[in-house]
């Protein structure tokens, strides 16, 4: 059986296929680099197979990482026996579990983010004949002979060697950019500018959205979009008991809780970010878009005003959207009126902008103008600012942004009671500036 494209044959993942065998008795792994990710993919394997750390053999090149080092080191020290094979070019990429039904992988991948996930790579797993056993187990008696058992004195070793790795990343990450041409320099942000570990959305979550990749509807694109997809709904659903007793509701239709994860002609065939949007109640919804178009993906809930939290290429973040860039429902109620309901509200808008000072909002229209930033603009100046460029044809909303190192953002749980917290802020000014004619609980 073979891995490659980020699936098995099995449609198993290369940490499934590792955590999927019976009994194992003792596990041995030889891989030239190691990543985060890699060391918790052994501690998965320690905790799964109730294995001692002695049970765990680890055979890793002396330039198995640049990224911390000593603190890898560290953490693999405590739950594995890991050893280091200096003064060789070793490049070797094996996994033996062995037990009542012993299982091999070998092939390209390194036990890294990149090579369980994110790399193009191809492995063989298999269960191997008692002569390919026995071949294989000579092959880790010799990287045993070769190599040195990792000690305190190994891991200080190669914490002094931080700051001259942390110039090398910077050198590399120069030189990387401009061998690799014109594929990634309009990127955001790159790996290592976020230790993001620990934190619900992974680099990958975030690449998936960037320019090189949002118009892309491979196979590896979609499946990624699918994994962001289900870990924004996983937030919907541990928060919406909430956001529904603030009078708004998600999407009438269960498929469209977030908005599409395919290029379409809705999104001007380019997916920049999946979004959970809760706004208008059915009942409205349908009430003012009685006579206008049926379809729904064409002219419906999305072309109302909303609460809405979303990742994209750069962060996440947490907003009021007004308005999409043409025919918005709220947008067109106001030109209707000559803005007559927006200086009606203008009090009450006041008070609740008031109310956000202090919170990090700005209101941004993409029209080229500058944004309204609440903690700093005079609030009294908003309404003024929103009539001169709020116009059909440009996005509008309010929006609190998050880098994606945010500690917010390292958890499930840190990010819905943020969401919840936010939105109960942002709900008066969305029933102030929205059209809401029958709304009722």
């Amino acid at each position: 059986m073979f891995y490659w494209k980020g699936k098995t044959e099995n449609n198993l993942t290369l940490t499934e296929e590792l955590l999927s065998c019976g009994s194992i008795k003792s596990i041995q792994i030889a891989t030239a680099f190691i990543s985060a990710e890699g060391v918790a993919i052994v501690r998965q394997l320690l905790e799964k197979y109730q294995l001692s750390k002695e049970r765990i053999l680890l055979y890793l090149s002396e330039q198995f990482s640049s990224d911390k080092p000593g603190d890898l080191l560290e953490q693999l020290f405590e739950i594995s026996t890991v050893k280091v094979l200096f003064d060789q070019s070793f490049h070797a990429k094996v996994f033996l579990l062995s037990g009542v039904e012993t299982k091999l992988i070998y092939g390209s991948s390194n036990l890294t983010a990149g090579g369980f996930t994110r790399n193009m790579e191809f492995d063989y797993i298999g269960i191997p004949s008692k002569e390919e056993l026995e071949k294989v187990l000579e092959f880790f008696r010799y990287c045993d002979r070769l190599s040195t058992a990792v000690s305190s004195e190994v891991i200080t070793y190669y914490k002094e060697l931080q700051p001259a790795l942390d110039e090398l990343n910077q050198t590399q990450w120069f030189l990387k950019k401009r061998l690799t041409g014109f594929s990634k320099k309009e990127d955001p942000f790159r790996e290592d500018d976020y230790d993001l570990s620990d934190s619900y959305f992974s680099f990958e979550d975030y690449e998936t959205f960037f320019s090189r990749n949002a118009q892309s509807n491979d196979a590896q694109i979609r499946h990624r979009r699918l994994s962001v997809q289900q870990k924004m709904l996983a937030v919907h659903q541990m928060i919406y008991p909430k956001i529904r007793s603030l009078g708004i509701a998600h999407h009438k239709r269960e498929k469209n809780i977030t908005s599409t994860v395919e290029p379409n002609i809705y999104n001007h065939h380019s997916v920049g970010w999946i979004g959970v949007r809760y706004g208008k109640l059915p009942h409205e919804i349908d009430w003012l878009n009685a006579g206008r178009e049926s379809d729904d993906d064409a002219y419906g809930f999305q072309k109302h005003g909303c609460l809405q939290f979303s990742i994209n290429s750069g962060g996440f973040d947490i907003n009021l959207f007004l308005a999409v860039r043409n025919d918005a429902i709220d947008r067109m109620k106001l030109s209707e009126h000559q803005f007559k309901m927006l200086f009606e509200q203008r009090p009450q808008i006041e008070t609740e902008m008031r109310n956000l000072v202090g919170h990090g909002f700005e209101w941004r229209i993409e029209n080229g103008a500058e944004p309204f930033r609440v903690d700093n603009d005079p609030v009294e100046n908003f309404c003024d600012w929103f009539k001169v460029n709020d116009s059909d044809g440009y996005e509008s909303y309010l929006i609190k942004y998050y880098e994606p190192g945010d500690p917010i953002l390292k958890s499930k749980e840190s990010i819905s009671a943020e969401v919840i917290r936010v939105m109960t802020m942002l709900q008066p000014l969305y029933d102030t500036m929205v059209w809401r004619p029958l709304k009722k609980s």
